[in-house]
C-alpha cells in the first residue's frame, strides 16, 4: 500500500508514465487495487475498535466486581445481560447512522460525527463522578458513535471499489478486518492491566486516549483521501444518496433522541432489568432488520437485479446472526468463565482475566494470511459467500463442546490450553464469516441504499449480541448440570442453524442465478 493510481476509468485505460503535472509520492499513493481510503479506513476502524475492546474487555468485571473491588457490584447473571444489551445497542445504531448518512449527511461526515461521539462517551465513562449515571451515558453515546462510524466506513470502502472488483473489494476487507483484530489484541492487554494495576476507570482512560489518536490520525489524511478518488466515487462518499428535507430530519432526530433519552434513564435508574433491556433490544433489532428489507425489496429505487441479489443474501444475513450470537459470548459468558472457572497462572503470574479476550483476535491474525491466500489461489473456484458463512457457524459452534467435561469443576481448573483450544475453534469460524460477510454486504448492496444495507450486516451482530445476553441468564457457574446444559445447547443449536443456511442458500443460488 505504497502506490497510488487513479481507479475506474483511469484504471481501464493504457498507463502512461506520471508527468510533472501528475506527481505520484508515497504519501498520496498506494495500490491500483487498493486506494489511499482503504488504508485511512483501516486506520479509523483499526482505532475505534482499540478503543472498544479494550473498554469492554474490562466491562463485565466492572459491572459484578463489589464496590470494594472498584466495581459496580450487580449480580453476574445481570451483568452478562447487559453487556448483551449494549453490544446490541452498539449495532443497532448503524441503522440509525446508516439512515443518517444515506438521507441527511453522507457516509463520510457520518463517520467523522461517529468517531467525535466516541471520544466523548469515552470521556464520560472514565471521568463522570457518578458510576451508574455515567455508566449508562458513556456507554450510550460509544453506541450510537460506535454505530454511526462502523456503517459509514464499510460503505465508503465497499464504494471506493470497481463494481467488477470482487476480488480486489474482499481483499480490502480481510486488511480492513486484519487491523482490527490487531488491535484487538492489544486493547485488552493495556485496559486489563491497568484495571487490575490502578483501577477500571484507568482502563477506560486509556480507551478514550486511544480513540483520540485515531480521530486525530484520520483527520490529518483526510483530504488527500478524498482528493485522490474519482469525482462520482467522491460525490457517492460525501452527499447523501437518498436526501430528505430539513424538517423531516429535525423530526426525525427529535423523536429518536426522545425515545434514546427514554431507555437510557430507564436503565440508569434500574426501571428496566438488563435482561429484560437485552430481549427488548433483540425484538427491535430483528424488527428494525426486517423493516428494512422490506422497505428495499419494495422500493422502486431497486432494480431487479438487485432486488434479486437482496434476496440472496437473507441466508448470509441468518448465518451472521448465529455466528455473532457464539462469538459475543466472549464478552459474557466467557469472561465470567475465565474469571471463575479457568486457571490463569503461568510461571507465578496471574493473567488478568481481560487479557482471554486478546486470545481470538490473536489467532484470528496468524490465521488470515494463510486463509486469505488460499482464496487467491483459489480464484474461481471460491466457494460462496454462504457456503463459508454457514461453515464458518458449524466450525464455531463445536468450541461449545470443549467446555463440556469441564462444566461445574471447582474454581480456577479449566486448563488454560484448553480454554484456547475452543477460542481457536472460534476463531477459525470467525475467519470464515467476519471479513467475508462485511464484502458480500457491500456486494448485495443496492445503489439508492448502499449505507442503510451496510448496516443490515451489523444489525446482524445486534440480533447475535442480544442474543448472548439474553441466553446468558441462563448460564450459571454454580449450577453443574446448568452449565453443561447452557454450552451443549448453544453448541447443537449453531450446528442446526448453520447447516439449514447453507442448504437454504444453495436452493436460493441456483433458483436466482
Amino acid at each position: 500500500m505504497t502506490k497510488l493510481e487513479q481507479r475506474t476509468a483511469v484504471a481501464d485505460r493504457p498507463h502512461t508514465p506520471p508527468t510533472p503535472s501528475t506527481p505520484r509520492n508515497l504519501m498520496t499513493t498506494v495500490h491500483a487495487e487498493h486506494p489511499l481510503a482503504t488504508f485511512n479506513l483501516v486506520s479509523i476502524e483499526a482505532w475505534e475498535r482499540f478503543s472498544f475492546y479494550g473498554m469492554q474487555a474490562i466491562l463485565a468485571f466492572y459491572l459484578y466486581y463489589s464496590v470494594s473491588e472498584g466495581g459496580i457490584g450487580i449480580d453476574k447473571s445481570h451483568a452478562t445481560a447487559l453487556i448483551g444489551a449494549y453490544g446490541a445497542l452498539v449495532y443497532l445504531c448503524t441503522f440509525a447512522g446508516g439512515w443518517v448518512a444515506d438521507r441527511i449527511l453522507g457516509p463520510e461526515r457520518t463517520l467523522l460525527i461517529g468517531a467525535g461521539l466516541l471520544v466523548a462517551g469515552h470521556l464520560i465513562l472514565s471521568l463522570a463522578p457518578h458510576p451508574v449515571i455515567g455508566l449508562a451515558l458513556g456507554l450510550s453515546l460509544i453506541a450510537v458513535g460506535s454505530g454511526s462510524l462502523k456503517t459509514a466506513a464499510i460503505t465508503i470502502l465497499g464504494a471506493v471499489y470497481r463494481e467488477d472488483s470482487h476480488n480486489a473489494r474482499e481483499t480490502g476487507f480481510q486488511f480492513f478486518y486484519l487491523g482490527i483484530q490487531i488491535v484487538a489484541i492489544l486493547g485488552p492487554l493495556i485496559t486489563g492491566w491497568l484495571a487490575q494495576a490502578y483501577s477500571f476507570h484507568h482502563g477506560f482512560l486509556a480507551a478514550a486516549a486511544l480513540m483520540i489518536i485515531g480521530m486525530i490520525s484520520y483527520i490529518s489524511l483526510r483530504r488527500r483521501m478524498i482528493d485522490a478518488l474519482d469525482p462520482d466515487i467522491r460525490t457517492t462518499i460525501t452527499q447523501p444518496a437518498n436526501p430528505i428535507n430539513t424538517t423531516y430530519a429535525i423530526f426525525i432526530f427529535s423523536c429518536g433522541t426522545v425515545i434514546f433519552s427514554g431507555v437510557v434513564t430507564m436503565a440508569a435508574t434500574g426501571t428496566i432489568q438488563p435482561a429484560d433491556l437485552a430481549f427488548s433490544l433483540l425484538i427491535v433489532t430483528c424488527l428494525a432488520a426486517l423493516i428494512l428489507l422490506v422497505v428495499i425489496i419494495r422500493s422502486p429505487k431497486t432494480t431487479t437485479v438487485e432486488r434479486r441479489k437482496v434476496i440472496a443474501f437473507l441466508p448470509l444475513f441468518f448465518a451472521s446472526a448465529c455466528f455473532w450470537a457464539i462469538m459475543n459470548q466472549t464478552y459474557g459468558v466467557l469472561a465470567v468463565y475465565s474469571d471463575i472457572r479457568l486457571n490463569r497462572m503461568l510461571f507465578g503470574f496471574e493473567i488478568p482475566a481481560a487479557w482471554t479476550q486478546s486470545l481470538n483476535p490473536f489467532f484470528v491474525i496468524t490465521f488470515a494470511l494463510l486463509l486469505t491466500f488460499l482464496w487467491a489461489k483459489l480464484g474461481s473456484k471460491n466457494p460462496q459467500p454462504t457456503t463459508k458463512l454457514s461453515l464458518g457457524v458449524m466450525i464455531a459452534s463445536l468450541s461449545f463442546f470443549v467446555f463440556i467435561p469441564f462444566a461445574g469443576g471447582a474454581n480456577n481448573t479449566t486448563p488454560f490450553i484448553i480454554f484456547a483450544f475452543a477460542v481457536w475453534i472460534a476463531a477459525i469460524g470467525e475467519l470464515l464469516c467476519g471479513p467475508v460477510g462485511m464484502a458480500a454486504t457491500a456486494e448485495h448492496a443496492p445503489q439508492a441504499y448502499r449505507t442503510q444495507f451496510s448496516a443490515l450486516f451489523f444489525l446482524t451482530m445486534a440480533i447475535g449480541t442480544s442474543l448472548a445476553g439474553t441466553i446468558s441468564r441462563f448460564y450459571d457457574p454454580e449450577n453443574p448440570q446448568a452449565e453443561i446444559t447452557y454450552f451443549l445447547t448453544c453448541g447443537i443449536s449453531a450446528l442446526i442453524i448453520g447447516l439449514i443456511t447453507l442448504i437454504f442458500g444453495r436452493i436460493l443460488h441456483q433458483r436466482l442465478t
